[in-house]
């Protein structure tokens, strides 16, 4: 059937928080995925991001010009920890939306927003959803103060894995091993939370 030749992110909900040149927003919108894909309220960020969506939905749909599926991306100006009304309605004007993915790719380097951060996460994050922060250690400030998110983000109440590590090449020449060294953290909800929110819905 055709449900079984689905990629997963097919119609799946999909944020990136901090996205900068926004690849997994891409590469989850040539998925299916409905992608809002958010950095700082920058004009100048905003329009590279717009430009990217836009570039990005020519160069796949000329690949699969009957294929519906990418014409839910939107580029949306957004500050950790502020409001979300913008974001939560930007794939549907008429409904409060929550995401079923969220990835926040190489944003811990700045410890100082982290629970700006892990606010978003968890205004935004669906109660089955799952959020991805993968990052490497920059060496620009204290080690220990980047890897304290793991810590803050159980405090905020959050079921925290640590994937894998994946040894990459470091960015340029004369860098430290670490600092291609990527580390993931998964961010779910307790079972406890989405079973109490299940019964304040009912």
């Amino acid at each position: 059937s055709n449900d079984s030749n689905r990629h997963p992110l097919s119609g799946v909900s999909f944020l990136e928080l901090g996205a900068g040149a926004g690849v997994p927003s891409w590469a989850a919108m040539g998925c299916g995925a409905r992608v809002v894909c958010t950095d700082q309220p920058n004009a100048d960020r905003i329009r590279c991001i717009a430009e990217c969506v836009e570039r990005n939905f020519r160069k796949m749909t000329k690949q699969t010009p009957t294929n519906p599926i990418y014409d839910k991306c939107q580029a949306c100006p957004y500050g950790w920890g502020t409001k979300i009304d913008e974001v939560a309605r930007a794939l549907n004007n008429s409904s409060h939306e929550r995401f079923d993915v969220i990835v926040a790719a190489d944003c811990m380097y700045m410890p100082w927003l982290h629970t700006e951060l892990l606010d978003s996460i968890d205004m935004l994050l669906s109660d089955r959803g799952v959020a991805l922060m993968p990052f490497a250690l920059h060496g620009n400030t204290d080690d220990g103060d980047v890897l304290r998110i793991i810590d803050r983000a159980k405090e905020k109440g959050f079921e925290v894995d640590e994937l894998a590590e994946a040894q990459l090449s470091p960015p340029s020449e004369g860098m430290e091993s670490k600092q291609g060294l990527v580390k993931t953290v998964r961010l779910t909800r307790k079972e406890n939370y989405v079973e109490s929110r299940a019964i304040a819905w009912r």
